[in-house]
């Protein structure tokens, strides 16, 4: 699947207070993060050489690449944002809860060409320790959760390995950026009571 079809932006705008509501807004702000994010930096980083390089195939397929690994990255760090939003509302969802909406928006999506034959396997079972470590801490804020997505973001890069230890700060700091813009337009079409009830009774109801 091309990751261009992901990009709905614009294409919903209206209240997030269900479960798949939220699945598809976690799934369209990865893809959004992710996509901008990385071509943003390598505009930057590429200047005049860019267009050439985006009619490269080999590169091409590694910035598909990129941005893929990017977006499973990003939908975890957006569930943990989301989690950590509804905690004032009294009723938490449990990491089993928070663990399969992760699957949910994965499997949302056809898998993308590389992971063909392995799957997600690897990001999932990261998310589900990350998970439990992070509902045990205080909260934190947008700008530190999302670090570790900005990580990986980078990791898959094309770019040498000298570029992407010079250049570290400046994508981690961009990434933050934003992901602190976007949440905030997230919360403004989030219904934190709704959707904590949703995700309760998902938690009460497992199917």
């Amino acid at each position: 699947m091309d990751f261009l079809k992901l990009l709905t932006i614009g294409a919903r705008r209206g209240r997030i207070a269900t479960v798949p509501d939220l699945v598809t807004a976690i799934g369209e702000g990865a893809a959004y993060l992710s996509q901008g994010s990385a071509y943003a930096y390598i505009r930057a980083r590429s200047g005049t050489m860019g267009p050439r390089l985006m009619q490269d195939a080999a590169f091409g397929a590694a910035m598909e690449r990129c941005t893929w690994e990017g977006f499973a990255a990003f939908a975890a760090d957006l569930i943990l944002i989301v989690e950590t939003d509804l905690r004032p509302c009294a009723v938490d969802p449990d990491a089993q809860v928070l663990q399969s909406l992760y699957r949910s928006v994965l499997a949302n999506q056809d898998l993308p060409r590389h992971r063909s034959g392995q799957g997600w396997d690897d990001r999932v079972a990261r998310f589900d320790q990350r998970v439990v470590a992070h509902l045990a801490a205080p909260p934190r804020g947008v700008g530190e959760i999302c670090r570790e997505g900005a990580e990986i973001l980078l990791r898959f890069m094309p770019v040498t390995d000298d570029i992407r230890q010079a250049d570290r700060e400046m994508v981690l700091n961009n990434v933050q950026f934003r992901f602190i813009e976007h949440v905030e337009a997230l919360r403004r079409r989030s219904d934190n009571r709704a959707l904590s009830l949703a995700l309760t009774e998902t938690t009460a109801n497992p199917s």
